[in-house]
């Protein structure tokens, strides 16, 4: 039986080291690229509303108990969030756009921008909308709210009063860039790597020790 030196040993650990770590380098490299590539920022602005009913001061004075309405109003926060999504307050909403935006968004646009969200045992609601620019995002937002202000009654007959607060502007947007590079270039260098191993597993080791 051959017997190997240390010297060849480490010669052949060094080479399939730098073919690891060449490997890496190409792979971190190239899925950055393709980030890059695949990149795209989006801006979410958002504005929340309030809905609730009106408890006017005789029903007050009266002694009525507020807790049934109240229960009522939390039990159809979902339900508003679906109407606050939906193509008809899109169409309402895109009346309310300047009209260079009427032109650049359809209703269908517009809903497909829209994600209204509620929390368990609140009256308010989030209404956010996302597009590749900041004033759009801010202006179709306000829109947005205002129409379902104006819609929700007709709608959803007897549902609470929607109160809106403070409006949403370009400087508050959430900004989302995707995909996250980093992961990317993290992943691109994992595999790049396994594959590097795996490369000068049978180049170094397979030919020189087994053959």
């Amino acid at each position: 039986m051959k017997e190997y030196r240390l010297k060849d040993l480490s010669a052949s650990f060094w080479k399939g080291l730098i073919i690891t770590i060449i490997f890496a380098i190409i792979g971190g490299i190239g899925m950055g690229l393709l980030a890059r590539h695949r990149q795209s920022t989006s801006y979410i602005a958002e504005r929340s509303v309030v809905i609730t009913h009106k408890i006017s001061e005789s029903e007050l004075s009266q002694g009525n108990n507020q807790q049934p309405i109240v229960i009522t109003d939390l039990n159809m926060m979902d339900t508003y969030s679906d109407i606050a999504q939906n193509k008809q307050i899109a169409s309402a909403a895109r009346k309310y756009l300047p009209k260079k935006l009427q032109h650049e968004y359809s209703a269908d646009t517009i809903a497909s921008d829209v994600n209204a969200m509620t929390h368990p045992q609140s009256l308010v609601m989030k209404i956010k909308v996302k597009t590749g620019d900041a004033k759009d995002s801010a202006t179709i937002a306000n829109a947005v709210t205002r129409a379902f202000q104006k819609e929700l009654p007709k709608v959803q007959p007897g549902a609470g009063q929607v109160h809106l607060l403070a409006k949403a502007t370009s400087e508050n947007v959430q900004i989302s860039t995707t995909p996250n590079k980093k992961k990317y270039i993290a992943a691109g260098v994992a595999l790049g790597a396994l594959i590097g191993i795996v490369i000068s597993f049978v180049t170094v080791t397979w030919r020189k020790y087994i053959k």
